[in-house]
């Protein structure tokens, strides 16, 4: 029996040491090797092929400080937890040049020095959130940073996790941070790294939309493109040095002269983002008015467009998912009272399982768009890549307007067409609308350069140049734009921004930063209501459950350690 004992300790030393070895092996491997198992879905925890790619290219260092830390309620440090654990991974794919820390703000600095340095984070373009919470004691409030800076080879960069201007509640504005965590830290990356920025130019002299109301597209377009505006008058090389345009929202005539140069541009190989009205109407006009008259939009492009293979209609897109519009249904005293309703004018459409362009992003919101239609030419593909709703109507121009169209219900007989293309892409060899239309001695003429088919590229056509314009309010003596796509009145945050982003990377043939934009991950979350009605039960088993746990791994231990010494 005693030969036995010895045998069994000294078989368990033996095996004990064999386990300590093996431990200290698998480790020595594992910090050389990073794997994880992601069962989810959607691939949350995985990076995407995009990200990798940019991570494994660096050529230096790249240093994130994040402010999002100190004394943080739980959604806010479920928000600091993704962030980690997102650049974690990024130091798993680049663990030489991906360094981090956390800060907290406040620690360590006196009232005064903390006032100076929360105002050079300000100027730094950081921007805070107030984070209320609700508590048994009473409302407690404090201010949260949810930023970060990005730093590479002496430039840095902002990013705010948060819009925390825009209205909404506290765990949907994280759970939105949340998604885009990844997207947010690889841009910054992609951005501040980015060498050669490519020179694209919204097109001026026409009626376009002025610098105010393309002022947030254009801010967004800067992080990665440089960005100008040009009046081509007449000038055969206004172009040139560009890789895209922008036309949106003409509501004058183009003369030959400019779309002859248009359309060298194109077929030189340059991208266009046409951003057409085919009618015109005035919102504005109609809150003082009764009734508007939309009138259709003459700017000489219909023969240049038809010939890449689209057609911008004279026409309104009616749609019954719409966005809303204050409407005045009263008055108390001096205060007039206003509610929304829905305006079938200014239709809202998503195509989330589409083209990557408009894959995975909110719904898009139009005013007063028209139908774009495609047209058979050879070698060209068209993808419709935004369409109208199954409860859709056609108004044809002119045609008067008022806001007795608010009183339509949703009836087959009267939206009775379905799924109208509003946004079209165009690829392939485009042929010039000027073959065999100009003089040989200007088509051999060397300045000019005449050439009379393209090589492979790329076009989109949008029956709506209000998609690239953002509202502008006028407060204390000056006018203040809204980010694109905001809505200030229902406090929406529309995908018109990063669409139009998709757009123009799309056409000069950035995909991978699209594909990380769009990428689409489920925040699951608890059902409040569920968790106040089952509030004793779910404690009572919180507690209980544990015990119960540890008693039965007790007992079963115990029952195993006496068979095994039994023998």
């Amino acid at each position: 029996m005693m030969k036995n004992k010895k045998n069994f300790f000294k078989n368990n030393k033996w095996n004990l040491g064999f386990v300590i070895l093996g431990l200290i092996v698998i480790n020595i491997i594992a910090s050389f090797l990073y794997f994880r198992i992601d069962l989810t879905s959607e691939k949350r925890y995985s990076l995407s092929p995009a990200t990798k790619n940019v991570l494994k290219n660096l050529d230096d260092y790249i240093y994130f400080q994040v402010f999002l830390d100190g004394n943080l309620s739980p959604s806010y440090k479920r928000l600091q937890k993704n962030i980690i654990e997102t650049l974690d991974e990024f130091k798993a794919y680049n663990k030489r040049l991906i360094k981090y820390d956390i800060i907290d703000p406040a620690k360590g600095k006196d009232e005064a020095t903390l006032r100076n340095y929360l105002k050079e984070l300000e100027y730094r373009g950081l921007v805070p959130s107030i984070d209320y919470e609700i508590r048994e004691t009473g409302t407690s409030e404090n201010v949260v940073w949810p930023c970060a800076i990005v730093t590479y080879k002496g430039r840095e960069l902002p990013i705010n996790f948060i819009y925390s201007f825009i209205p909404g509640s506290k765990e949907q504005l994280i759970n939105d941070a949340i998604e885009n965590t990844e997207y947010k830290l690889i841009d910054g990356i992609y951005r501040i790294t980015l060498q050669d920025k490519s020179k694209i130019a919204f097109i001026k002299g026409h009626g376009e939309l002025d610098a105010l109301e393309i002022n947030d597209l254009a801010l967004a377009l800067q992080d990665y493109y440089i960005v100008n505006q040009v009046v081509i008058n007449h000038q055969l090389n206004a172009l040139e040095d560009f890789k895209a345009i922008i036309i949106a929202a003409p509501d004058s005539t183009f003369d030959e002269m400019d779309k002859f140069i248009i359309d060298q541009f194109i077929m030189k190989g340059g991208r266009v983002l046409w951003l057409i009205d085919g009618a015109l109407a005035d919102m504005d006009s109609l809150q003082t008015k009764p009734d508007i008259l939309a009138i259709p939009n003459e700017i000489n492009l219909d023969d240049m467009l038809f010939n890449y293979g689209a057609r911008v209609n004279k026409d309104l897109v009616m749609d019954y998912h719409s966005a809303q519009i204050p409407v005045k249904t009263g008055q108390i005293g001096n205060q007039p009272q206003f509610s929304l309703f829905n305006w079938y004018f200014f239709p809202t459409v998503s195509n989330i399982k589409g083209h990557p362009i408009v894959r995975n992003i909110n719904d898009i919101k139009f005013e007063f768009a028209s139908s774009v239609d495609t047209i058979a030419k050879p070698g060209i593909r068209k993808t419709i890549l935004l369409s109208s709703s199954n409860y859709s109507r056609l108004l044809n121009t002119p045609s008067i307007i008022s806001l007795n169209f608010l009183r339509i219900k949703a009836d087959r007989s009267f939206f009775n067409r379905s799924n109208i293309p509003m946004a079209v892409l165009l690829e392939g060899s485009f042929t010039s609308l000027y073959k065999d239309r100009i003089p040989d001695t200007i088509a051999k003429d060397p300045d000019i350069n005449f050439t009379e088919t393209s090589k492979p590229n790329r076009m989109i056509i949008i029956g709506d140049g209000n998609v690239a314009k953002n509202q502008v309010v006028y407060r204390q003596g000056k006018y203040i734009p809204y980010p694109l796509g905001y809505d200030r009145y229902t406090g929406i945050m529309y995908g018109n921004r990063e669409f139009l982003l998709n757009c123009i990377n799309y056409l000069l043939d950035e995909a991978d930063i699209i594909s990380i934009r769009n990428r689409d991950i489920n925040i699951r979350l608890l059902d409040k209501r569920k968790v106040e009605i089952n509030l004793s039960l779910i404690r009572t088993i919180n507690i209980i459950l544990p015990l119960i746990i540890v008693c039965i791994a007790g007992i079963a231990i115990y029952l195993f350690r006496k068979h095994n010494y039994k023998k």
